[in-house]
């Protein structure tokens, strides 16, 4: 499975005086709603801290969090590719076929795959990061010159076109190679648990507060709202 699943276990024990099952798993929807609200918000909130470049994994992340029933109650879901991952940590070995994995060596390659770039080659180069520069497998973009080519109609209805240099890009190491890496895990990219279960317990609390108040409307009976709290 590619995301995570949250199981909020009967979602609290205030369901304990539920009637029914129908009526304890729409309450449990209700608290998994909540929760699904904080870890959306945790994972915009780490990626607006981790991702200056890139695909913005964490806002990805937090556009897939759903919630749903299950027999334990509800559940909230993290459905993107990677999280569990990151959660978890372990080895990251190369797909099939594949002698390497490409780790970003530059900003701009950042969130990017290397056939998303033009004119890259193979080859062992120091790295600066390390003490005395250790030789390295990488893949390096030559110098380059970046055009922009314009195009005008002239009055005979032909087009010219004119070529402009707009960047100069110097030589540089875009992707370290490496047989595998082992990821570490990570719990932060989730809440705390006490943060999911007070905000589940806090809009069930509030759920049956405006049942009991519906059902004291019913009745013709308008109650103190302290009888509610």
């Amino acid at each position: 499975m590619p995301g995570v699943t949250i199981i909020l276990d009967e979602a609290t024990p205030l369901l304990a005086g539920v009637r029914t099952l129908a009526q304890a798993q729409g309450l449990a929807l209700v608290g998994a709603r909540a929760a699904a609200i904080v870890v959306r918000q945790h994972l915009y909130g780490l990626d607006a801290q981790r991702h200056k470049y890139g695909s913005h994994f964490y806002r990805q992340a937090g556009d897939s969090v759903s919630t749903g029933i299950a027999p334990q109650g509800a559940v909230v879901s993290i459905n993107h590719q990677g999280f569990r991952q990151r959660l978890q940590g372990g080895r990251i070995a190369p797909g099939l076929g594949k002698k390497y994995l490409t780790l970003p060596a530059s900003p701009e390659a950042q969130g990017k795959r290397a056939g998303e770039f033009a004119g890259l080659r193979f080859a062992i180069v120091p790295d600066q990061s390390t003490a005395g520069g250790t030789l390295r497998p990488a893949l390096v973009r030559d110098a380059q010159t970046e055009i922009r080519i314009s195009k005008r109609k002239k009055k005979d209805g032909t087009f010219s076109f004119t070529a402009k240099p707009v960047r100069e890009l110097h030589p540089e190491v875009m992707f370290w190679l490496v047989r595998s890496v082992t990821q570490r895990a990570d719990p932060s990219v989730l809440p705390y648990d006490e943060q999911l279960a007070s905000a589940a317990t806090g809009a069930i609390s509030a759920r049956f507060t405006r049942l009991a108040l519906r059902r004291a409307r019913a009745a013709g009976y308008e109650p103190d709202p302290e009888d509610l709290a």
